[in-house]
């Protein structure tokens, strides 16, 4: 087909002298050169459509600029029997379902915004919090994810086709079918918000969550840590760059000029494949911290005995530390870098499809709950500058028995944490830790909202 075509333009290339269109071949067929202004007809491609009629044609339009339009039309080709219509929609998904996600994807993202504005104020409306150089990386990540599912909810209801309203325009043939048609002068906006929507998803897919795993990490394999964050922030943002070159190239390549780039192109890996590097990293982070606690959890179970209970809380505890360590790496996401529509397996699309858009609709609204909402130390300092603030307004105030005891209990989890809390069965000094004790226990304060976090006896 490529012989053909380039056959095709070294004839054409002598018959035009003027503007006209390359030729080109858009997946089905191949279009000639044609001269600026006109429309090419071509038979139908009998090996897309056997079944089309003997006088059938598709046709494009070859525009003023010399450039072809976005899309070919074989509205013809198909035809109006309903045996032909079925086969576009063969490999459809089901028109509930699409509604179902819709409605979910919107209502997961309203609240994740509210949790992750919620939690931003606490974080950096808190003094004691916000002296905390992880709590301001923390927030630097709630903001993308914040910017995310505003990003989303836009796409979801105004951009879930790939284009603004306003950036096309609609033709109805005679089978009484729309084709739409790209407004090739009003496709500003609609680029920038692609545009965006790329580089924040990549951001908080894949940076911003590459940079917690690697502070964490190194959190954990430091003999002297330096609680500096700057570093891991600029690097959350960096992908700015990659997403400047990636539509630079497509501009300077002329690729897909009069779309909205809503649609995937190969260019899209230069900001997509790094993240495919990070994501391996990311997994082997992970396992290195499931290796980590399943190594204390065993230590742990073996000072306190061996009962059917301690196993049962030993495992209990470890899948959960493992659930939390998910949505903070994105571990989830690595599953889903893969297309598999070209599989065309209805039922393999949708749970993909479902599992995906769980996933990705509800990781901040996860972090910020694991971040603020259940976070032991967040509350200790919320409710204590709740009780600071009613003190000093109502001198009458003291403190209800039921935070007075709650503020309590969580200092007491937080002294046991640190190593401050004695027990019987500890025959170490309390002073004394080993460099993995150590760092377990900046595990438990950095990740682990669990009101019985992992003990750091040896």
């Amino acid at each position: 087909m490529a012989d053909s075509c380039s056959l095709l333009y070294n004839i054409s290339s002598h018959v035009f002298n003027g503007s006209f269109c390359l030729e080109q071949f858009d997946r089905i067929a191949c279009w000639p050169a044609t001269r600026a202004g006109d429309r090419r007809t071509i038979p139908c491609p009998p090996h897309f459509f056997p079944n089309a009629n003997a006088d059938a044609y598709a046709s494009r339009l070859c525009t003023n600029k010399s450039r072809w339009e976005a899309r070919s039309n074989y509205e013809l080709c198909i035809g109006c029997s309903p045996e032909n219509v079925n086969i576009t929609e063969e490999f459809g998904i089901p028109l509930d379902y699409i509604i179902a996600r819709k409605y979910f994807i919107i209502s997961a993202n309203i609240i994740s915004v509210i949790l992750l504005a919620f939690g931003i104020i606490i974080l950096l409306g808190n003094s004691r919090l916000r002296r905390c150089s992880r709590n301001i990386l923390h927030v630097n990540v709630f903001f993308v994810f914040l910017l995310r599912s505003v990003v989303q909810l836009i796409a979801e209801l105004y951009m879930s086709k790939g284009y603004f309203p306003h950036n096309v325009f609609e033709r109805v043939d005679a089978c009484n079918r729309t084709t739409i048609y790209f407004k090739e002068d009003q496709l500003l906006d609609c680029k920038l918000f692609t545009i965006l929507m790329n580089y924040i998803n990549s951001s908080v897919s894949h940076w911003f969550v590459f940079c917690e795993a690697l502070y964490l990490y190194r959190l954990l394999r430091a003999k002297a840590y330096r609680d500096r964050v700057h570093w891991y922030i600029l690097t959350g943002w960096s992908p700015l760059y990659l997403t400047i070159i990636t539509y630079v190239t497509r501009v300077v390549l002329r690729q897909d000029l009069y779309t909205c780039w809503f649609e995937p192109s190969i260019y899209d890996w230069i900001l997509h494949g790094p993240n495919v590097v990070l994501q391996i990293i990311n997994i082997f982070i992970f396992t290195y911290i499931c290796v980590l606690l399943t190594r204390k959890l065993n230590r742990t179970s073996r000072t306190g005995g061996s009962s059917d209970r301690k196993r049962f809380s030993k495992y209990i505890r470890l899948t959960r530390s493992t659930l939390i360590l998910l949505p903070l790496f994105g571990i989830h996401y690595f599953l889903f870098l893969w297309n598999i529509k070209p599989f065309l397996i209805p039922s393999l699309i949708v749970i993909h499809l479902t599992v995906h858009t769980i996933s990705s609709s509800l990781q901040g609204l996860i972090v910020a709950l694991i971040y603020t909402i259940i976070n032991a130390e967040v509350q200790r300092e919320v409710l204590r500058s709740i009780d600071r603030c009613l003190t000093r307004r109502y001198s009458s105030w003291q403190q209800p028995n039921f935070i007075h005891n709650y503020l309590s209990k969580l200092e007491n989890e937080r002294l046991y944490s640190l190593g401050s809390y004695h027990t019987r069965s500890s025959s170490t000094p309390v002073h004394y830790r080993s460099r993995q004790s150590s760092n377990l226990i900046q595990l438990n304060r950095y990740i682990i909202p669990e009101r019985h976090s992992l003990s750091p006896s040896n």
